[in-house]
């Protein structure tokens, strides 16, 4: 997909691990990074995603269902999850849009991710939109603890699975109060989803912290995204 910004950009796909407490596989994140047409300067989706069109933000959602396509039988050979991002402006249209919809359907692998920011999160099952997207298609909180959002929405039972905010994760692992409130947070959550994930592990000291917690999930710098030529190389591990 091309960008129009202060000048050219192109999307690059790639695949960002999720492991298990045992560093085993569960699924990828598809996340996408924006190059200049000289390649000289990369930026990721976060920061260009802003200033994306509706146009474009739907492009990119469907650029990553193709690349599903292209490697869906080994997603269900191996028995992993694909995530992907999905942009509150394209909630309404994968709605709408029956051959949108039927493109993302397809895949009994694939879960949306929701950030905290999503307009009316907050009014859990009364809003129409998320409760009729939780209906369809599995859902993850991909940053609980950014700060943006109450638990309403979690409570309500709209989402599958909830990962933390690796910003939130990152702060909170520099006080000794870590491990219990952690703890905390599982008991607090686990209830209302069927998978309690973290982002933000970098380095093997905080995965080594952060796998007896009761988190069934990880994500962080520790696994690197890849691109899709390497995918079975991490099967292979």
């Amino acid at each position: 997909m091309i960008a129009s910004l202060d000048e050219l950009y192109h999307s690059e796909l790639f695949f960002l691990p999720v492991m298990d407490e045992n560093a085993r596989l569960v699924g990828f994140e598809i996340i996408a990074t924006f190059a200049a047409e000289d390649g000289a300067v990369r930026m990721p989706t976060e920061l260009v995603a802003p200033r994306l069109s509706v146009e474009e933000q739907y492009c990119l959602f469907v650029e990553k269902l193709a690349l599903l396509e292209t490697c869906q039988h080994f997603f269900i050979q191996h028995k992993l999850i694909a995530w992907l991002n999905l942009p509150p402006a394209i909630s309404d249209l994968l709605l709408l849009d029956s051959e949108l919809f039927s493109r993302a359907a397809r895949f009994p692998f694939l879960e949306l991710a929701i950030n905290e920011n999503y307009p009316g999160l907050n009014q859990g099952k009364n809003n129409e939109t998320l409760a009729n997207l939780a209906m369809h298609f599995p859902l993850m909180l991909a940053n609980f603890g950014a700060g943006e959002a109450s638990t309403k929405a979690i409570f309500d039972g709209l989402f599958k699975r909830v990962m933390l905010d690796k910003n939130f994760i990152q702060q909170r692992a520099e006080m000794i109060s870590f491990e219990p409130f952690m703890h905390a947070i599982v008991a607090q959550i686990s209830s209302s989803c069927e998978s309690l994930m973290i982002a933000g592990i970098d380095t093997e000291a905080m995965f080594a912290r952060a796998a007896p917690l009761g988190f069934s999930a990880f994500q962080g710098g520790l696994w690197p995204p890849v691109p899709v030529s390497q995918l079975i190389k991490l099967v292979q591990r």
